[in-house]
């Protein structure tokens, strides 16, 4: 099966909500094949039908790509606080049936930006609280022919996955069929010892991909081992979708959290399209 090319709305902007449409019908115009949706709030804040009309009149799939805040952490304390990142699987899931969207996606196992020391006996419980909410939001999308994608992302992002290594103990652990791994280049080029070695630990668990230059501008033009990743993508049989997920450089917020202080190229829509023009030669 050959690959699908997409890349992600932060690309040019901050979440996805009715003024950014448009994107829909330029990511087609770019050439890609899917589209993934920034799903940051706890309620859908765009219209699904129209949404799915647009992405069929342009002939794109689509992905939902999220994350957890504190106030919907599965690994709170607080019971009324997991119970809101419930809902937030819930909604997402609901979501996706209407877009026919069959993944979502990130680092949706703990509060994103949130990391400390912890003794050995916090850290499992931590993880533990996670492992059990993880497995309640996996047979809610699984009922919706949804598959979540967690994604190890950097230590400076996270304090709870940051390699492909933990990532595979977690699905292991929460045991669902409806859980599985995205690895992100940007993040591995961080954290992981070989690339490859990572792609092929997460192996069968592999449902997404991120294929980001190192410092989250264009792939290709930049220091990641992409010879190294393609070779260990198809020795996997990896066949889902491979995306580019740049930063908007004039979001405030997306600036604030990713602490991207300059354009990553000379506009994201060309970052967008020689990336694509890139990976296809790489893995088309």
């Amino acid at each position: 099966m050959a690959l699908k090319f997409g890349v992600n709305t932060q690309t040019w902007v901050a979440g996805f909500a009715p003024k950014d449409y448009w994107l829909i019908e330029h990511a087609a115009k770019l050439g890609f094949d899917f589209i993934e949706l920034s799903y940051g709030e706890n309620e859908t804040v765009f219209d699904p039908k129209v949404v799915k009309k647009m992405l069929d009149d342009n002939g794109l799939e689509t992905a939902l790509c999220g994350y957890l805040g504190g106030d919907r952490d599965i690994t709170s304390t607080d019971s009324s606080v997991r119970e809101m990142g419930v809902r937030y699987f819930r909604n997402a899931a609901e979501t996706a049936v209407m877009l026919g969207a069959t993944r979502f996606t990130g680092p949706l196992y703990a509060e994103i930006f949130f990391g400390r020391p912890m003794s050995a006996e916090e850290r499992k419980a931590w993880w533990d609280r996670s492992v059990k909410g993880m497995r309640e939001c996996a047979k809610i999308c699984g009922d919706h022919g949804l598959t979540i994608g967690i994604e190890p992302i950097n230590r400076f992002e996270t304090g709870f996955i940051n390699i492909a290594h933990d990532a595979v103990r977690y699905v292991e652990e929460v045991g669902s069929p409806h859980l599985g791994i995205l690895l992100d280049t940007f993040h591995m080029n961080m954290e992981e010892k070989k690339l490859g070695a990572a792609i092929r630990e997460a192996g069968k668990h592999l449902v997404h991909f991120h294929a980001n230059g190192n410092d989250r501008g264009t792939p290709g033009a930049d220091h990641v081992p992409w010879a190294e990743v393609a070779d260990a993508l198809k020795e996997v049989g990896y066949s889902g979708g491979v995306a580019i997920e740049s930063i908007a450089p004039d979001d405030e917020g997306l600036v604030m959290g990713h602490k991207l202080w300059r354009p990553m190229g000379p506009s994201q829509d060309a970052v967008a399209s020689e990336g694509l023009r890139f990976l296809k030669q790489l893995l088309g």
